[in-house]
């Protein structure tokens, strides 16, 4: 990118970082580096949640500072950094409450509970205290990023990550704190299990030109929309989520994996049928990276479930908790949970597509598979969605509740009363 690209990247990046609540007013820094070599950061001691464009302070490779305001005193490792690994072209450090809750405890996240992370973080880095600010901090940031790590820990401070441009980097550091928060909620469940082997519910595809229908386009804008809105009820991150339906010809109309959630519109989405994408429904051509991991296994579940609509695949925080201690979530705790929900069938990783496939059905059409995801059906998308709000949110309500006392879930005569009047799909 060029300088004033940078500089407007960073302005940005600042303000997602502080809207979606992963630092604080006066913590944190984001800097990014031009085609031209000048460093652009966020400035020391001014309010992230109100920049503008004239607070972003310019460093020139000469060293000169340009700009109103004094750079972040964090700029050393920021420069030490670009200077050791061209690769990186921007940096994110800030102070989640989830990775400063690792920090402050002096250990490290492990990328390893479920697939998403290891694909984003790739391997954690451990790291040591320094005084924020000084050039032993600096030095210690360095070295980390020097072995190659591009997710290093800092102790009692927070974290710092690096990425190919600022989205990238955005994305690891959403993404470190969705792994620690998980963690954090399995650890309140009883344990934390990690896998080393990984099952690829990916397929290798290739694209065809297909005639876009305005139910296709109307399908998108309603998956689009929830999308959005799962986003903001932290549902899905801006990184994985995935929502999808199928039109009267039996195409799959989805989200690609690398369009942000938070953003997404119905020009984004892609068609899939018989092993092929089409191009965006705005026409746009497919790039290599917009595919779909999970396509073979959502394949598998329409062809196993005709009354279904829409699949919707996931990793809430809270759910996955349940899904990294292997510990089954109990949907009898309220009414209107097991109404929606029924009982939740917990699967043990590596199952096959096909083996999934046939444990999720209208009568159980909320799963959740062992450091993985958790998977929703529905007769169209608001059924999926509220099915995947009711059980994070009903998760969340058992993590907390197991601070206070003993869960007493419904008893059977009770279900039967709810079975005989509801029928929930």
């Amino acid at each position: 990118m060029n300088n004033q690209e940078t500089k407007q990247a960073v302005l940005d990046t600042m303000n997602r970082v502080y809207r979606n609540m992963l630092t604080t007013t006066s913590g944190g820094n984001i800097s990014a580096i031009s085609d031209e070599g000048v460093i652009y950061i966020t400035p020391s001691s001014i309010d992230k949640g109100g920049l503008t464009i004239d607070d972003i302070v310019e460093v020139l490779p000469c060293g000169k500072i340009n700009g109103k305001h004094k750079p972040s005193i964090e700029l050393p490792f920021h420069s030490n950094i670009y200077k050791l690994r061209p690769d990186i072209k921007g940096v994110v450090h800030a102070h989640a409450p989830e990775v400063v809750a690792y920090a402050i405890a002096r250990k490290s996240p492990s990328s390893k509970i479920a697939p998403i992370y290891r694909k984003v973080l790739g391997d954690i880095s451990d790291s040591r205290y320094e005084i924020p600010g000084s050039l032993e901090l600096g030095d210690i940031v360095k070295e980390e990023f020097e072995k190659g790590f591009n997710t290093v820990m800092m102790d009692s401070h927070g974290a710092t990550v690096g990425g190919t441009d600022l989205n990238d980097a955005y994305v690891k550091y959403e993404a470190l704190n969705d792994c620690a928060e998980t963690m954090l909620n399995a650890a309140m469940l009883g344990g934390i299990n990690t896998i080393e082997d990984i099952t690829d519910y990916s397929r290798k595809t290739s694209t065809y030109v297909s005639n876009i229908t305005e139910e296709d386009m109307e399908k998108a804008k309603i998956l689009a929309k929830l999308l959005k809105r799962s986003f903001r009820q932290k549902l899905v991150s801006s990184y994985s989520g995935t929502m999808a339906s199928k039109n009267s010809m039996g195409e799959i109309i989805i989200n690609p994996d690398s369009v942000n959630r938070e953003d997404i519109t119905e020009n984004d989405f892609i068609k899939y049928k018989d092993g092929q994408f089409s191009q965006t429904l705005g026409g746009e051509e497919i790039k290599c990276k917009d595919i779909v991991a999970y396509i073979a296994l959502i394949e598998e579940i329409f062809k196993s479930n005709e009354c279904a609509e829409t699949v919707f695949i996931s990793t809430p925080n809270a759910i996955m908790g349940f899904a990294v201690a292997g510990k089954l979530f109990n949907s009898r705790l309220i009414p209107e949970s097991y109404i929606m929900l029924k009982d939740v069938a917990q699967v043990a990783n590596g199952k096959s597509k096909e083996e999934i496939a046939l444990i999720i059905s209208r009568e159980c059409p909320s799963i959740v598979i062992d450091n993985e995801c958790v998977i929703t059906i529905g007769k169209n998308p608001i059924k999926a969605f509220d099915r995947m709000e009711v059980i994070d949110f009903s998760a969340r309500s058992v993590v907390k509740a197991k601070q206070v006392a003993e869960i007493v879930p419904i008893n059977q005569s009770e279900v039967d009363d709810i079975n005989s009047v509801f029928d929930g799909w």
